[in-house]
């Protein structure tokens, strides 16, 4: 991880990757030692979607937000 010239940020590479087996994104970032979160679209649906679509960029298809897993959570 390095820190911006001024200071105020912090710049490292990060992993995302979607679990079909689940329906979540999961976001690592190999520089900082057990970070490792997940984001589905019942509780985080922005996120979600802004992941997504950085996934589908690169080649991968993840459902949006809208129609995303068909579990029991609760939607906000």
């Amino acid at each position: 991880m390095s820190i911006s010239k001024l200071g105020k940020s912090a710049y490292s590479h990060i992993a995302v990757w979607y679990d079909r087996d689940d329906g979540s994104i999961h976001v690592s970032m190999p520089d900082v030692e057990g970070f490792h979160t997940t984001v589905d679209s019942g509780q985080h649906p922005e996120l979600f979607e802004k992941l997504s679509d950085c996934l589908q960029q690169v080649g991968e298809q993840p459902p949006h937000a809208a129609g995303a897993s068909n579990d029991n959570r609760q939607r906000v």
